[in-house]
């Protein structure tokens, strides 16, 4: 077999020619065919090819979700080439560094997109249609996705097509329920999600439902759209499900089509509006772990009784081929029972580098000799996690730990103490300045109807946590606030702080 046979290019091509007829695309309430699909991808990679674009070149698709960009995401992968994610709100002088670095060769943007002005050739997805071209390449790179830094500019990390196309068959060989698995579309633009959900649905040869910006952001008008289309599945940072299971709760309405729903981007914290929603539905609730650099490389499923689903849920086990190690002594070798060491990551999985960043593509993703005397190349993925003989538990970021009076601090160890006070409902803990000083402030939200006693958020921490470790500031928010990416916006925490008010003392 080839390797274009094997390629993620060749496996969509050949579920659309199975599932032809099929829904692929539901955008606005219009429906669009996989041979529609097939007919506008072909037509995009005729007129990319044309203009040059083939394996190894990075295309800007400019445009949010939607019909059209699913079709030019598809037309760039049938030449060879690999797509940039930036999300159109982003600020053009940050968009036009990304474009920049990862050297793309052309912005093919959507018609309602203003021109990205970057120094680079510039086409509409209508105007960059040409003869429709069957020829199908595959090339070095799939898709190339910002990711955050602490150097304050903006890079991105270039995946190869291999990541998707093993974890799309890994979806497709495990869905078990009794529907197809007809799929929400909306993650952002900048959370590799929006590749998972497309690539899993797709070689399932399911239906792909768009959401828009604004109605991605609210909860009460998800759960109609859930049920309107038979949605059985959708993924989801953490900070969705809190809202997309609040809103459930309180409308008091259920999902009966929905079977699965898959999280991902920061720790996954089990409330009881969580539970009720899960329990209601009978859903499996799957808790997905991997870096930009690698995609997913774990999961654990809930499943079965709610009220047995640990609080704080374990990161789980190894999917598709990662491989889950660390390094000791200048080897790698596998976690023992018990260990807490930075998680290295090894396998099919592991990404190209850092898009125009030879020197931070060096530093995270090296060849390391194995205990068996082999070379591997892996990420180092800046991760502490435990391993307790079954599962991985991730504790922390190694740079989010904080130095409080000289001691250590794991942030994700005092907001899983504040997580279990009742009524609460999420918790984010960050280290702020006051003074010459760094102190901890804990911000949390509340449960619909619940009440929370600072009292008993500062009893409960002081009998669960050393004192070093108890925040001196807790300040109550209506929701925390979040990246784009859905992931809880520390930095945006601590500029909100405002010693005065918050003050314990």
């Amino acid at each position: 077999m080839s390797d274009l046979d094997a390629s993620l290019i060749r496996m969509l091509i050949d579920s659309i020619a199975r599932h032809r007829d099929a829904v692929a695309v539901i955008d606005d309430g219009v429906a669009h065919t996989y041979a529609e699909l097939d007919e506008v991808s072909a037509e995009i990679a005729g007129g990319l090819a044309a203009h040059g674009i083939g394996p190894g070149d990075v295309v800007d698709v400019h445009a949010t979700r939607s019909w059209s960009r699913c079709a030019a995401v598809l037309g760039v992968w049938r030449v060879g080439a690999g797509v940039l994610s930036i999300d159109p709100a982003m600020p053009p002088a940050w968009t036009g560094k990304l474009v920049s670095g990862a050297g793309c060769a052309m912005v093919l943007r959507a018609e309602e997109c203003a021109p990205v002005g970057a120094g680079v050739v510039e086409h509409t997805f209508r105007s960059i249609r040409g003869t429709r071209r069957d020829e199908v390449a595959t090339g070095p790179l799939c898709y190339v996705i910002p990711t955050s830094g602490s150097t304050g500019e903006p890079k991105a990390v270039a995946v190869p097509p291999v990541v998707l196309a093993d974890l799309g068959n890994w979806h497709v060989r495990r869905w078990s329920h009794d529907r197809p698995p007809n799929t929400l579309h909306m993650s952002s633009i900048g959370f590799d999600m929006v590749y998972e959900d497309t690539v899993a649905t797709w070689l399932a040869g399911a239906s792909l439902i768009v959401v828009n910006d604004q109605d991605r952001l609210d909860p009460f008008t998800l759960v109609d759209i859930i049920r309107e289309h038979d949605v059985a599945r959708l993924f989801q940072p953490v900070i969705g499900l809190h809202g997309l299971a609040a809103a459930a709760c309180v409308a008091g309405v259920r999902t009966p089509s929905l079977r699965e729903i898959s999280v991902a981007g920061e720790q996954l914290v089990i409330n009881e509006e969580v539970r009720k929603f899960c329990a209601d539905g009978g859903l499996t609730l799957v808790n997905q772990y991997g870096p930009s650099e690698t995609h997913v490389v774990t999961q654990y499923r809930l499943t079965g009784d709610v009220a047995e689903w640990p609080d704080r849920p374990p990161i789980g086990t190894a999917v598709v081929d990662a491989e889950l190690l660390c390094l000791v002594d200048g080897r790698l070798r596998p976690f023992t029972v018990g260990e807490t060491r930075e998680l290295v990551i090894a396998g099919n999985c592991v990404g190209v580098g850092y898009a125009g960043d030879d020197v931070l593509t060096a530093k995270k993703f090296r060849e390391v000799e194995d205990r068996d005397g082999r070379k591997r190349r892996c990420y180092f993925s800046g991760d502490l996690v435990t391993f307790d003989g079954a599962d991985f538990h991730f504790v922390s970021r190694l740079d989010d730990q904080l130095k409080v009076n000289g001691y250590r601090v794991e942030p994700g160890e005092v907001e899983s103490v504040i997580a279990q006070v009742a009524g609460v409902r999420r918790a984010a803990v960050v280290g702020v300045k006051v003074a010459a000083s760094t102190q901890l402030a804990a911000y949390y939200t509340r449960a619909s109807g619940a009440e929370v006693c600072r009292d008993d958020l500062i009893r409960s921490c002081a009998s669960g946590l050393p004192r070093f470790m108890v925040p001196r500031h807790f300040v109550e928010l209506e929701e925390l606030p979040s990246t784009r990416n859905g992931k809880i916006d520390r930095a945006k925490l601590r500029e909100m702080f405002q010693e005065p008010s918050v003050s314990r003392g």
